[in-house]
């Protein structure tokens, strides 16, 4: 049965995106003033996107840090450094957010010229993402595989490189943790008829080495369906346990954005976040709530909260689809810390930013829920 809170004291979280539209990193003014509205509004932890793409808006020795020149050119300061500085002393904590398999449709990404096209990710019938046309790209992207094993070592490299750049930073957040997937959705390669991603050469050959069983060419019984569907899951599942065992010892948190249908994660993006709750290796989870339907938002809240286990669950908003509808944010909100998450995390600063009586809302929201 889910516990019932009598609003207890809840985080309160921004995603602040580092190519929104309102351009909310891209200079010391409007960094001064995302960190005022976040005072304002009582926000306690700040999730500052510093990589997408492979590029970064930090100092990164494993991506294109082209943002992060243009700005220290510029402004002529650190842009990550000064937000971790001026958010702490107000007693906000900042967690690195960046993007790890979806690259965009960046074919100049370092890792893409470091370990060439090979990682990236190919569908059932060996067709190449590269090869896709831009209109059937999932989510209008590139992918780079997740069992290959050169992108896992590259990607902890990076985390790595960013966490020891700013060792002040209260944790690392990592994005699209997670296979590309269609819609319509597969639960499982039995029924995607070679429709679905994460057939990466080296993946396929490590799987055949492991199984005997070549997944282009094995009969898709329900028996070699799952040995496959399990060997994707588990490529995700390692590499979180790599990225947690570096994170430990740098006394980082590790939160993961996850998708919000615990269901379709598990069985079409192959991101099995209730499993990592479960085995430990995040310290927390934020599930990606966006819907206009409270009643809906509702349900999925409390399906995630109760799969918590000894770890954190904090539920994502989506306010960018409810900027003429403050007050349905307010019950998303109250919903899920009546429910008992452990906080909320709005997404994001930009679709907010405009919007005085939505920033109004939440800090009143935050004031009532943090009350001693």
């Amino acid at each position: 049965m889910l516990p019932v809170c009598a609003f207890a004291k809840t985080a309160i979280g921004l995603w602040v995106e580092c190519q929104g539209s309102e351009n909310s990193l891209g200079s010391k003014s409007s960094i001064d003033a995302m960190l005022a509205d976040s005072r304002s509004m009582g926000v306690t932890d700040l999730f500052i996107q510093v990589h997408r793409g492979n590029r970064s808006w930090c100092k990164s020795a494993y991506s294109d840090q082209s943002p992060y020149n243009q700005f220290l050119a510029k402004e002529g300061f650190d842009p990550t450094a000064y937000i971790i500085k001026n958010a702490h002393q107000s007693g906000i904590k900042v967690h690195l957010w960046m993007n790890t398999f979806r690259i965009l449709k960046n074919t100049d990404a370092p890792i893409i010229q470091a370990l060439g096209t090979k990682i990236l990710t190919r569908d059932g019938k060996k067709t190449l993402i590269l090869d896709y046309p831009a209109e059937d790209l999932p989510d209008g992207s590139y992918w780079l595989d997740p069992g290959d094993l050169d992108v896992q070592e590259y990607l902890v490299k990076l985390v790595q490189d960013i966490m020891s750049n700013y060792p002040e930073a209260d944790g690392v957040h990592l994005d699209f943790i997670r296979y590309p997937y269609r819609i319509p959705f597969y639960p499982g390669s039995q029924w995607a008829g070679g429709k679905s991603f994460g057939y990466g050469v080296d993946s396929v050959s490590r799987f055949q080495a492991a199984t005997g069983l070549n997944p282009f060419e094995m009969e898709l019984t329900r028996d070699n369906a799952q040995k496959w569907d399990d060997w994707k899951r588990e490529q995700v599942n390692a590499f979180v346990r790599k990225i947690y065992a570096v994170t430990v010892p740098a006394k980082k948190q590790l939160s993961i954005a996850g998708i919000c249908w615990a269901d379709r994660a598990y069985l079409s993006a192959y991101q099995d976040w209730r499993g990592w709750l479960k085995e430990g290796i995040v310290d927390f989870v934020a599930t990606m709530n966006y819907s206009i339907d409270t009643k809906f938002a509702y349900y999925l809240s409390r399906e995630a909260i109760v799969s918590r286990e000894k770890k954190q669950v904090m539920v994502g908003l989506g306010a960018y689809l409810l900027s003429d509808d403050p007050d349905s944010l307010a019950r998303q909100m109250d919903d899920a810390v009546n429910l008992g998450t452990d906080g909320i995390i709005i997404f994001s600063y930009d679709s907010i930013k405009p919007l005085n009586r939505m920033k109004s809302m939440i800090a009143e929201k935050a004031r009532s829920y943090n009350r001693q």
